[in-house]
């Protein structure tokens, strides 16, 4: 009869620990039932166009997600949050993934959501005029433009600063000691800083290459959304990346996030005018013009599937010098079975 209440005691215990796993598993569900997921991305702009698209349209829904989409401002506070556990999903450059990974960081992309480096250069038309260089100039007189130059990007080590430092590297110029890069986070500081003489030039996706460029004072110089530097064409660009222990842990959780980017990139490449219609209420603010210029440069970057391609891929160990392998960064397994 001694041991009665010891068995009783096991057994409440056994209950407690049940109902604790059971509080614990749905804290992260909402009413609803659909899992909560947190994806931040590095900036606002049109190159997490399929997030948008996969929000608006309710395929995250469809697959049972509830999503929230926050903006870190800068790819290395992307992956501060996705590391220290802020956010589930990130939403950046592939190449900053790679070089998180060479530092011993088991990150991996499982999504491609862009399929060209497509953050644009500007720079002031008063210095672009001094010089002679237009639109139509030779790629290598328009880097040359931008010696001596204030530059702005994201942050440092981003994806705007990779950029920047590998244009000027092409023409042996010093980033260093050839420009001033200047960091400044959110795109929402860009703008100011340009009109105001603090930068004379700037590396930021769509739209904000084009609010500039339709200033008095912008020039859009490089367009790299069309694959204007050819050694950078068909670059795989943004993506959608975790922790390796969090995908391995929660492979459903990756399938339906990549099955929903995957809807939402067949929805792009199928019915342009209504993906339109759809992502500009994301971008709402914007004048028409703006958006339509933004849209249409970047249209054809859009990735087609959400596949990370070796070829896109093997660009990026071109432009970044790092050694790593492709098997090691990038996980394809759901983006393969989202795309069947």
């Amino acid at each position: 009869m001694r041991k009665l209440p010891v068995l009783m005691m096991l057994i409440l215990a056994s209950l407690l620990l049940l109902s604790a796993c059971n509080s614990k598993n749905s804290s992260s569900a909402n009413a609803e039932g659909k899992q909560k997921v947190t994806i931040t991305q590095s900036t606002s702009s049109l190159l997490f166009t399929p997030i948008y698209i996969a929000q608006g349209k309710g395929f995250f829904e469809e697959e049972g997600l509830d999503v929230e989409v926050s903006i870190a401002g800068g790819s290395t506070n992307v992956l501060s949050a996705v590391v220290g556990g802020g956010a589930e999903i990130g939403a950046t450059g592939l190449s900053v993934v790679m070089d998180v990974n060479k530092k011993g960081q088991e990150v991996q992309a499982f999504a491609s959501l862009i399929n060209q480096y497509a953050s644009n250069v500007v720079i002031h038309k008063d210095i672009a005029n001094k010089l002679g260089i237009t639109e139509n100039s030779p790629i290598e007189d328009k880097i040359n433009a931008l010696k001596g130059l204030s530059i702005g990007v994201t942050a440092p080590g981003g994806g705007s600063d990779r950029l920047v430092r590998y244009l000027l590297k092409s023409q042996n110029l010093n980033p260093d000691k050839d420009a001033t890069i200047v960091p400044l986070g959110k795109s929402e500081a860009v703008l100011p800083a340009f009109m105001n003489n603090q930068i004379q030039a700037f590396a930021f996706s769509s739209p904000t290459s084009e609010q500039a460029a339709a200033t008095d004072n912008g020039m859009l110089l490089i367009n790299l959304s069309k694959g204007e530097v050819n050694d950078l064409d068909g670059f795989a660009h943004s993506t959608l990346l975790a922790k390796k222990d969090y995908i391995d842990k929660n492979p459903e959780i990756i399938q339906k996030v990549t099955n929903a980017i995957a809807k939402a990139e067949k929805y792009i490449m199928e019915n342009k005018e209504e993906a339109k219609e759809e992502l500009r209420k994301s971008f709402d603010k914007l004048e028409p013009e703006i958006f339509e210029a933004s849209f249409e440069n970047n249209f054809d970057a859009f990735a087609k599937t959400p596949i990370i391609t070796k070829s896109g891929f093997d660009m990026n160990v071109e432009f970044e010098g790092i050694d790593v392998s492709y098997e090691k960064v990038v996980n394809n397994q759901f983006a393969e079975e989202a795309s069947k």
